[in-house]
């Protein structure tokens, strides 16, 4: 998946590595001073290279950041793919409760993945949405997950892909804000809570529920 904000995708490996010392660099201080205090010139700084080198290859702050959120969202797809292949046949409930599992873990290991969502990733592109649908922000996550789920994971279409996901997505990402508002490993309980729902969801909406 092709990043809008990339001006020139890094070839040599010496260009590589330099762009993701600048991706660490992102992440570590976005842990640190949060969003909206994040500046090109201390990403710069910290990564250990020239201010201008960000602009090599990124359209500044926005395009950096997107690619961060991208870099994540392969992360947790590998992480997935570790414990799909752990567990056997699945059911859409108990892949719903992996993701997130897998998303708790992130949250306390992966500097930056607290604060990056996958909200800008794509605007524009292929989308997994009806015909006539009009495409939202965000998209990438939900339609990256279910095709994980079909074709990898071997589970059956959902009858309605677009909004459960969406919904999904959401009410995960608000079970989690409350249990990492109250902890920095999350509140464990709040976390049980968001398993419980998510369970219960799939397990009405999913064919097999």
């Amino acid at each position: 998946m092709e990043n809008p904000g990339i001006r020139r995708r890094p070839v040599q490996k010496r260009s590589i590595d330099r762009v993701e010392r600048i991706l660490d660099a992102c992440a570590h201080l976005l842990d640190e001073v949060g969003l909206d205090a994040l500046t090109t010139v201390d990403v710069a700084r910290r990564a250990g290279v020239p201010s201008g080198t960000i602009y090599q290859f990124f359209d500044g702050k926005p395009g950096m950041l997107r690619e961060l959120a991208l870099r994540n969202l392969d992360l947790l797809l590998v992480r997935l793919r570790h414990r799909v292949a752990e567990e056997g046949p699945l059911t859409w409930p108990r892949a719903a409760e992996l993701v997130l599992a897998v998303t708790v873990e992130m949250r306390r290991t992966v500097p930056g993945y607290t604060v990056v969502d996958f909200a800008d990733t794509r605007p524009g592109g292929q989308t997994f949405l009806p015909p006539g649908e009009t495409q939202e922000g965000g998209d990438v996550l939900a339609e990256r997950l279910y095709h994980f789920a079909l074709d990898e994971a071997g589970l059956p279409p959902l009858p309605d892909p677009y909004h459960v996901m969406r919904l999904a997505i959401q009410a995960t990402a608000a079970a989690l804000h409350l249990a990492f508002a109250a902890s920095p490993d999350g509140d464990p309980v709040m976390i049980e809570q968001g398993r419980t729902l998510l369970r219960a969801y799939f397990s009405a909406v999913s064919p097999a529920g």
